[in-house]
């Protein structure tokens, strides 16, 4: 039977209301990809599946948060946050 190893990293991007009141955001970013701070997506995913990592799982976990958690949060920021589940198969030792 295979065993697996787990790994939890953050994706998220912010937007920002324009006066016009069309939203802008960022890019998407990941934290927790084994480098301190934000990387960019696509190229830390890429770096994720070649060290064997696969994508197991998406959960939303803080959408459309509109700046109300933190009292110096701005009102017309909104943050987009996703945890995304990796596995990856862990070598047994004979």
């Amino acid at each position: 039977m295979t065993k697996w190893e787990y790994k939890t990293v953050t994706a998220n991007r912010s937007g920002k209301q324009e006066e016009t009141g069309l939203w802008t955001y960022t890019s998407w970013e990941l934290l927790g990809a084994d480098k301190p701070g934000p990387q960019p997506f696509l190229p830390a995913l890429q770096e994720l599946g070649g060290e064997g990592w696969e994508l197991a799982a998406a959960l939303p976990t803080d959408v459309w948060t509109e700046g109300t958690r933190t009292p110096n949060a701005s009102h017309g920021v909104r943050t987009i946050t996703y945890s995304l589940l990796f596995k990856r198969p862990v070598e047994e030792a004979e």
